[in-house]
């Protein structure tokens, strides 16, 4: 198991930082928000909820001791299943510093009920098209692949070459997407079929990129996966967790291991587990256990067959070459 710890550290490297993120208004974004504009980074913050998101960019700016440290925030009204209302943000960001540091896509939504419930899953309610589904995948899944195609492209080594030398000398990497998953894309979490897709579909994001990017453009790419979080989503359930001694996360906690992901420039391809506030990155044990829970053969394999792959650029059907077999 590989402990995570946070350390101030990372407050002291956010100074100066350009972070682009999506639903920053509230929740784990919001005090992530918080967090970085104390420590003096400068903040473009989407988020469909304007009152919300103008409200809070507004008390850290009358926050004399929050903005000791010279951070700024800019606040944009985004939807981010608009592909250009994101580009927007990153316009933005790249307009007023020439550049940008990091970018993590908050913006998620949990579970669309009344679609998978043994009362309301009927012959009958199939006539009608369940288009909530699609809007939520939309949400958690498009969004975020969306914004990783945006961010990359802005943060990236302009040349391919120079990025592969630097990355074999095994140079800092400044430059990062920190992505938001969560325990439900790690584990069995009955009753929440949508919500659990779309967190795989993250760490989908987590583990191509991951090996990636960091050779083809220097950007590092790591993940959180935190356990019950005190948040709007699950305000429900909050006190009967609590209740049962079941560890809580509060939103600072996440929001803290974002910043040491977007800061410490070695860090790459982590999936950090967060409960009641404490982190391991799974990732490691996930690769170090695979021999028991795979077969060392399987495992001899699956390793041969990602060494012959490489980084997938010589065999990755393009569109044109789909078109080119159906004509």
């Amino acid at each position: 198991m590989a402990e995570v710890h946070f350390t101030d550290d990372a407050l002291t490297k956010a100074k100066g930082k350009v972070i682009v993120l999506t639903g920053g208004a509230q929740g784990i974004g919001g005090s992530f928000v918080k967090i970085a504009y104390t420590a003096g980074a400068h903040l473009f913050v989407g988020d469909w909820d304007v009152e919300k998101g103008e409200a809070l960019a507004a008390s850290l700016r009358a926050d004399k001791e929050a903005s000791a440290n010279g951070g700024t925030v800019t606040f944009q009204r985004v939807d981010v299943t608009n592909y250009k209302s994101q580009l927007a943000l990153f316009e933005a960001a790249v307009a007023a510093h020439g550049h940008i540091d990091t970018a993590v896509p908050f913006a998620a939504g949990g579970e669309p009920r009344g679609f998978f419930e043994p009362e309301t899953l009927t012959i009958e309610s199939l006539q009608a098209e369940p288009t909530a589904i699609r809007d939520r995948l939309e949400l958690n899944v498009l969004s975020v692949v969306y914004f990783c195609r945006i961010a990359l492209a802005y943060m990236r080594n302009p040349d391919p070459d120079a990025a592969q030398r630097a990355y074999d000398a095994k140079e800092p990497m400044p430059k990062s997407i920190v992505l938001i998953a969560s325990l439900a894309g790690i584990a069995q979490n009955p009753g929440v079929p949508i919500y659990i897709t779309s967190k795989h579909a993250v760490m989908g994001l987590l583990r191509s990129f991951a090996p990636y990017a960091p050779v083809r453009y220097n950007v590092r790419i790591n993940a959180m996966c935190p356990s019950a979080t005190n948040t709007r989503m699950i305000d429900s359930l909050t006190e009967s967790w609590v209740a049962a001694g079941l560890p809580m996360n509060q939103p600072e906690d996440v929001a803290r291991y974002v910043l040491l992901c977007a800061t410490d420039e070695q860090r790459n391809g982590n999936a950090i587990y967060i409960s009641g506030g404490k982190g391991v990155d799974i990732e490691d044990g996930y690769v170090k256990t695979m021999p028991v829970w795979m077969g060392l053969q399987h495992t001899i394999d699956l390793q041969a067959s990602r060494e012959f792959c490489g980084l997938g650029d010589g065999w990755v059907e393009t569109k044109t070459s789909w078109q080119e077999k159906k004509e």
